[in-house]
């Protein structure tokens, strides 16, 4: 019997140090879910924060790309999974010049594809050829879907090569990958990846594009051409899909810039008209921001960050600063980030929504940070 009360005690006794450890990680290591992450460029680092209501984390620090010696710049090509726990980003390793001569060099920059437990800092170099053009977390990222890299640097290298682009599946670290399903196109990017449809677009030359989705499952693929763009998009471009994919905004070329919603059940609605419109920031399937640029003669270039309602059919202005960009939304679609410039900086602004009331985070050379949707 005594030794059954000792038996129970270090049992109780082992649990309640579990606890513990559970607590203490959970409040010694970030919340990694809400907020919006960004880079700041330290030295040959890159180093990420997360930011939401509160004052930014730093949660790891990753290697900056080298333009020549001595000199950095962040890496542009970053990917999250929906749960902000993971991230694929790629790291350059070498390059290789593809063409020179006595006024340019050619060079194709080769890159490894670096997975990152945001948790741990800890990094898994992912052994697949994958192409930087995008790669798309499954909904409950468990799987990644990304294109395999091709030797050709150029559309007419790719198309001499007669190399099919192809969308492959595999675990986040690149294991158990598996072929979806090959493309006719030069370029693939690989958009969203909602239920079972991954969304893309495509690109055989500058202005011959397609827009598309295929079905994980089946693997058919669905085209869709808007019903007031030539066949190839050589009149629309600038397509940006909404979270679900179902819905995606895209330019119509003409005299003025005309915006239009597109659908995949067809529906095709023209939202405003205006040659002014510089960025554009999906909220919901009924909802996004953009911004509208004037010229003014005091203050010089002005941008005014618009919210719309297509449901209600509104478009009300909500903010307006100097040289705003890179709209960023944190996932609970409580707060808008963005650059403002402030003299010779950019100072970095949190807009919360609801209320329209901004802050100043921090100030920054504009090359050196990086907010990443």
């Amino acid at each position: 019997m005594e030794k059954k009360q000792k038996s129970f005690f270090i049992l109780i006794a082992i649990l309640i140090g579990i606890g513990i450890g559970i607590f203490a990680w959970n409040i010694l290591t970030p919340k990694l879910s809400g907020g919006v992450f960004y880079y700041l460029l330290d030295g040959s680092k890159a180093k990420l924060f997360l930011l939401n209501g509160g004052n930014p984390q730093e949660i790891t620090s990753v290697d900056a790309q080298e333009v020549e010696f001595g000199k950095y710049k962040l890496p542009k090509h970053t990917f999250f999974s929906n749960d902000g726990k993971q991230m694929i980003y790629f790291k350059q390793v070498d390059e290789e010049i593809i063409d020179s001569n006595d006024e340019f060099i050619v060079a194709r920059t080769i890159y490894d594809s670096i997975l990152v437990n945001l948790k741990t800092g800890k990094e898994i170099k992912i052994d697949q050829l994958m192409d930087s053009t995008g790669i798309v977390f499954s909904p409950n990222d468990a799987e990644i879907a990304w294109i395999k890299q091709t030797r050709g640097a150029t559309f007419t290298e790719i198309e001499d090569s007669n190399t099919k682009r192809e969308i492959w599946i595999s675990r986040a670290d690149g294991q158990n990958a598996k072929l979806l399903a090959s493309f006719d196109e030069n370029v693939i990017f690989l958009e969203k990846w909602n239920d079972n449809y991954i969304y893309f677009q495509g690109m055989w030359d500058t202005n011959v594009r397609s827009i598309g989705r295929i079905n994980v499952k089946t693997r058919k693929k669905e085209y869709i051409i808007p019903n007031n763009c030539e066949k190839l998009l050589e009149d629309c471009n600038n397509v940006q899909f909404s979270d679900s994919g179902e819905y995606f905004l895209y330019e119509k070329l003409s005299d003025i810039t005309e915006l239009y919603l597109g659908s995949f059940d067809r529906e095709f609605t023209q939202v405003l008209t205006t040659d002014r419109i510089s960025d554009r920031l999906w909220i919901t399937d009924k909802e996004f921001f953009y911004t509208e640029q004037e010229q003014t003669r005091k203050e010089g270039v002005m941008e005014t960050i618009h919210i719309v309602n297509l449901k209600s059919k509104t478009d009300d202005k909500i903010y307006t600063g100097s040289y705003v960009s890179q709209l960023t939304l944190d996932p609970d679609k409580k707060y808008l980030f963005f650059l403002e410039k402030a003299g010779d900086d950019f100072k970095l602004m949190r807009l919360n929504i609801k209320s329209k009331k901004t802050e100043e985070i921090l100030f920054e050379d504009y090359n050196n940070i990086l907010l990443i949707q």
